[in-house]
């Protein structure tokens, strides 16, 4: 009965303690006060809070010691004394709950109890300022390549150029020019990839399958295991075996045209239905070609065959440069520029060859226009196709031969004399290592019939 009476009392007594705010004596209200604290202040903050220190560990002694007597059966069996609250230091022991967990924060962080109102306003927050270190600069020379950067040049090619009296540049397209089939597959082999690497690899698929219906009965494996070296080997062994299938099933024919879109500008060919076939009407300006329905056939590949193959497939020569060329053409002299724009068409009875109406972007077919239009005199425009007259210092360097260079920058082909390949790579052109090979270098010394 009396330690209920006791265990009542306790809760009566827990129900009249008054809240306790906690206060942090880091951080005060009043934020306005000057942040800089006399050394006597300093002084006297130190000298409360070791007074506080030793009032508290004082209550610790008292707490266990009351608690310790509580918790005894002799001492449970007393009655409750009859005294006022215990007071020490002048903190009310009575008021301190021991059942709170001490890792619990409190949510309300108010005033410290153990610090007067006084000791509370002389604490202020300083601001302690750290300088912060710059980010450390990276390094604006690598370790990795002590050398200082060289300047990147800006030409793209450079490629042999033959005097001028020279009856052919070197051109793979030159020695197939009567094969068109063969030609085309050189093309596809010789897109991206060095005619060095390339030819050697050409020449070894052709000695294997040596026509187009041999090319079309392929197996695609078969294809790859010859020309994996070169790369994409699937994809071009696909192109090959496809294009070989569709020559044989309709093979190019005078008269009949296909659409090859945005080809040789952007928006060509799209007034021309996917499976429409276009005749020679004189009347019918609309760009197509006679290669167009083949597969895997690129810009490269029609650049190349128009250069040198359709003037002999539309029986207007016997060659690129009109060889073989009389007056009593079959095609009673028609239009040769009947596939121009509208706006550009003229009529004329004076053949000119195609390879007069293209501009390639590949680095080789733009030499060897460079170069043949030198023969006849003219300074061609890689850009836009358009010509000047070359003068007799540029004539006397060409008739001579050298290199023709590419640069970035430059609407024409430079040429340079071999013997001074060394000065120009000291102003303008360093960076040149070598002098690079047109693909038709990397054939075998045969004939092209017999390849």
């Amino acid at each position: 009965m009396i330690a209920s009476d006791q265990r009542v009392e306790k809760k009566k007594r827990r129900s009249q303690r008054r809240k306790v705010t906690y206060v942090s004596r880091h951080f005060t209200e009043d934020s306005s006060e000057s942040s800089g604290a006399s050394s006597q202040t300093g002084r006297e903050l130190d000298h409360a809070l070791k007074n506080v220190s030793t009032a508290v560990d004082d209550i610790r002694k008292i707490v266990r010691a009351e608690l310790s007597t509580l918790g005894s059966p002799q001492q449970a069996s007393r009655p409750p004394p009859n005294h006022g609250p215990r007071v020490y230091h002048g903190i009310n022991i009575d008021d301190l709950s021991s059942d709170s967990d001490l890792t619990d924060v409190p949510d309300d962080i108010g005033p410290d109890p153990f610090l007067s109102a006084h000791e509370s306003s002389l604490s202020k927050v300083q601001a302690i300022k750290v300088k912060s270190k710059k980010p450390a600069r990276r390094p604006t020379k690598s370790p990795y390549f002590p050398h200082p950067h060289k300047h990147r040049p800006t030409f793209l090619s450079t490629l042999p150029f033959p005097p001028l009296s020279h009856e052919t540049f070197g051109l793979m397209q030159e020695r197939l020019a009567h094969d068109p089939f063969r030609l085309l597959i050189a093309t596809i082999f010789l897109n991206k990839t060095p005619g060095e690497r390339a030819m050697p690899v050409f020449y070894q698929l052709m000695s294997r399958y040596p026509t187009p219906l041999a090319l079309s009965k392929a197996q695609v494996g078969d294809i790859t295991s010859i020309i994996y070296v070169l790369g994409f080997q699937n994809q071009r062994a696909r192109k090959c075996v496809a294009m070989a299938r569709a020559w044989v099933e309709r093979p190019p024919e005078r008269g009949k045209r296909y659409r090859k879109l945005h080809y040789p500008t952007k928006g060509d060919g799209k007034d021309v239905g996917v499976d429409e076939v276009i005749d020679d009407d004189e009347t019918d300006a609309r760009v197509a070609w006679e290669i167009s329905h083949l597969p895997g056939l690129g810009p490269y590949s029609h650049d190349s065959w128009r250069m040198f193959c359709r003037d002999e497939l539309r029986g207007l020569s016997t060659g690129w440069n009109g060889e073989g060329r009389n007056s009593s053409s079959s095609h009673n002299d028609q239009d040769y520029h009947e596939y121009e724009k509208p706006e550009n068409k003229t009529k004329t009875k004076n053949f000119e060859p195609e390879w007069k109406r293209v501009v390639p972007l590949d680095k080789e077919l733009r030499a060897w226009l460079t170069w043949m239009w030198m023969k006849e005199g003219w300074v061609w425009n890689k850009e836009t196709g358009q010509r000047l007259k070359a003068s007799d210092e540029l004539m006397a360097t060409a008739n001579g031969g050298g290199v023709v260079v590419e640069e970035k920058d430059s609407d024409h082909l430079i040429i340079v004399k071999s013997t001074d390949i060394e000065e120009k790579k000291a102003t303008g052109l360093s960076g040149i290592k070598k002098v690079e090979h047109p693909a038709g270098d990397f054939l075998p010394s045969a004939s092209s019939n017999e390849i």
